[in-house]
């Protein structure tokens, strides 16, 4: 037992909690999507996003039905 706690002792005296590596300072500007969107845009995205997922579903039909959509 004296073996396990003279390991992890020695375990716990290899840890430094002292910082050893700056981060590097970014030059450049901003991303343009940290702007918090507003919640008519979040929707607007949404709907465009089901949009496109039924359109997608239509071409699925007509692939495996093999007929086309009146659009």
């Amino acid at each position: 037992m004296d073996k396990f706690f003279n390991m992890l002792a020695s375990g716990a005296r290899s840890l430094s909690f002292a910082p050893t590596m700056e981060m590097p300072k970014f030059e450049d500007e901003p991303l343009p999507f940290s702007k918090a969107r507003t919640p008519a845009e979040i929707m607007r995205a949404a709907w465009e996003d089901v949009g496109t997922r039924m359109w997608e579903a239509v071409g699925e039909v007509e692939k495996e039905y093999g007929y086309k959509s009146a659009n």
